[in-house]
C-alpha cells in the first residue's frame, strides 16, 4: 500500500549506500525523523544533489511504501547549510542542533520542527551564536517536556527569590531553597541564572540580539543545559 504524503523536511544526516544508493536522515514536520530512500542517489545531480545535504530544508509530496519514504516531488528547496561554510563557529552551532535530533528526537512534533527551523534561519543573521544555542537548549528541552520549573522549589514547592535561593540539587539537576539544602545541593546557578533560563523559554527569536549576558555566564547556562540532557534524556 502506498501512502502520498505533502510535507517538509530538514536534512539531518546524508547515508551513503552501495552501490550508489542513498538514504537521508531526516526531520519531517508531519511526520518526525524518517528515512528517505533515493535509488542511485549518489550519482543522481538535480535536483538530489541540491536537497540532500545536511541543514538542507525541502517542501514537497512523498510517499510512504513499505514502511520506506520515497521522493514524489520537490516544490521548494533551500540549502541553509551554505550561509555556516565561512564561520566556524556557526557551523559547529547548527551541527550541534542537528545532533541533539539525531541523538534525541524519535517522535514526531511540528513544535520541534518549526524549532530547528527558525533556529537554523536564525543563526544565519546572529551575531553571537552562543546566545542561539541557549535559545535552543532552553527551548528543545521544554518542548520536551523535561525542563523544571526554575522558580520554585523543586523539594518543599516554595516559591524562589533571591533571598531564599540556595543552589541546584546535583541528583536531579532542579533548584533547591536554603530550607532544603542538603549535601547533594551544588552551586550550578545563580539566582540570576534561574531568572534568564525562565525568560529563554518564551524570548522571542527577534530579540536574541537584545539579549545581555557575559560570555562566562553564558557558557555556564550552556553546559548546565547539556548536563541537563545528558541526565533526563
Amino acid at each position: 500500500m502506498e501512502t502520498l504524503i505533502k510535507d517538509e523536511f530538514i536534512v539531518l544526516k546524508k547515508n551513503l549506500i552501495p552501490d550508489f544508493d542513498l538514504s537521508l536522515t531526516v526531520y519531517f514536520k508531519k511526520l518526525g525523523k524518517e528515512n528517505i530512500y533515493i535509488p542511485k542517489g549518489q550519482i543522481l545531480k538535480y535536483p538530489f544533489s541540491y536537497i540532500s545535504e545536511p541543514f538542507s530544508w525541502n517542501r514537497g509530496i512523498f510517499f510512504k511504501r513499505r514502511d520506506k519514504v520515497y521522493i514524489e516531488e520537490i516544490d521548494k528547496n533551500k540549502n541553509i547549510g551554505i550561509f555556516f561554510t565561512h564561520d566556524k563557529k556557526k557551523f559547529y552551532t547548527s551541527y550541534f542542533f542537528i545532533k541533539l535530533f539525531l541523538n534525541y528526537i524519535t517522535f514526531p512534533d511540528d513544535k520541534l520542527f518549526i524549532l530547528l527551523k527558525k533556529s537554523l534561519y536564525y543563526l544565519i543573521l546572529t551575531k553571537n551564536p552562543e546566545i542561539d544555542k541557549l535559545n535552543f537548549l532552553v527551548k528543545f528541552v521544554n518542548l520536551n517536556g523535561l525542563l523544571p520549573e526554575f522558580l520554585y522549589c523543586s523539594k518543599c514547592g516554595s516559591q524562589l527569590n533571591r533571598y531564599n535561593y540556595y543552589g541546584i540539587d546535583s541528583l536531579n539537576l532542579s533548584p533547591v531553597c536554603r530550607k532544603c539544602k542538603d549535601k547533594y545541593t551544588r552551586f550550578y546557578l545563580t539566582y540570576n541564572d534561574i531568572i534568564l533560563l525562565e525568560k529563554f523559554k518564551n524570548i522571542k527569536f527577534s530579540a536574541l540580539s537584545n539579549v545581555k549576558i557575559n560570555d562566562k555566564g553564558l557558557k555556564q547556562l550552556i553546559k548546565f543545559l547539556v548536563l541537563y540532557i545528558r541526565n533526563n534524556f
